[in-house]
């Protein structure tokens, strides 16, 4: 389904994924590091003091933005892996403690099929996003390679432009969803980015091959 690109001036973004990502850095990158690019993304205020546990709109998208790009420039060529280690630290740190909003408390994941799985938990994931922010939409969609998860409104990329995908934090982030899901490693690529251009920022997760890779 065709959709307008939509940057919205002012798009507000969901105390508790800021929490996530912040939490995420500051596992992979350490206490000093997080402070680096906090500072760097102009977010200095959760320096001393977390964005609270709530579903609240009390960021802005472009200052996620801003604090991917941060990670990325602290790491030069390295920031792909460690933005996807990230992405796997913030899933998890969704699940403990967000597992109720994303509908996977309690699912009975051990009786469905693999496939069934994937689509499964790629569902909840843009279904909790779209339901706590009415400026997100999210597609999935199944393909002959696998299942595509299509964000129209991607904030990790909101107002930049690039020559290749970005969200690497995204990629992490899905691979880790399917992994809890299915027990298993599945490649996942972003084939298509809105800092590139695109409509949507697209995520391909290929049945059937193992290993996002982290670096």
């Amino acid at each position: 389904m065709a959709r307008e690109r939509r940057e919205p001036k002012k798009w507000l973004f969901t105390n508790a994924l800021m929490r996530q990502a912040i939490l995420a850095i500051g596992e992979v990158m350490g206490e000093r590091g997080l402070k680096v690019v906090l500072r760097q993304a102009g977010l200095e205020r959760y320096v001393d003091e977390l964005p609270p546990n709530n579903l609240e709109l009390g960021a802005t998208a472009a200052e996620y933005a801003a604090l991917n790009q941060a990670v990325e420039e602290f790491y030069g060529r390295a920031g792909k892996g460690m933005l996807r280690r990230i992405g796997r630290a913030s899933f998890r740190y969704g699940v403990e403690e967000q597992a109720t909003l994303m509908g996977i408390a309690g699912a009975a994941l051990k009786v469905m099929p693999q496939r069934t799985r994937i689509k499964f938990i790629l569902t909840q994931m843009a279904k909790a996003l779209m339901d706590v922010d009415e400026e997100t939409y999210i597609e999935v969609r199944e393909t002959p390679e696998g299942f595509v998860f299509a964000d129209f409104t991607c904030a990790l990329c909101y107002g930049r432009q690039a020559e290749h995908p970005i969200c690497h934090l995204y990629i992490g982030s899905i691979s880790e969803a399917v992994k809890w899901a299915t027990g298993r490693d599945y490649e996942v690529r972003e084939i298509e980015c809105r800092a590139m251009g695109a409509e949507a920022c697209c995520f391909l997760v290929v049945e059937g091959r193992g290993g996002s890779e982290d670096g």
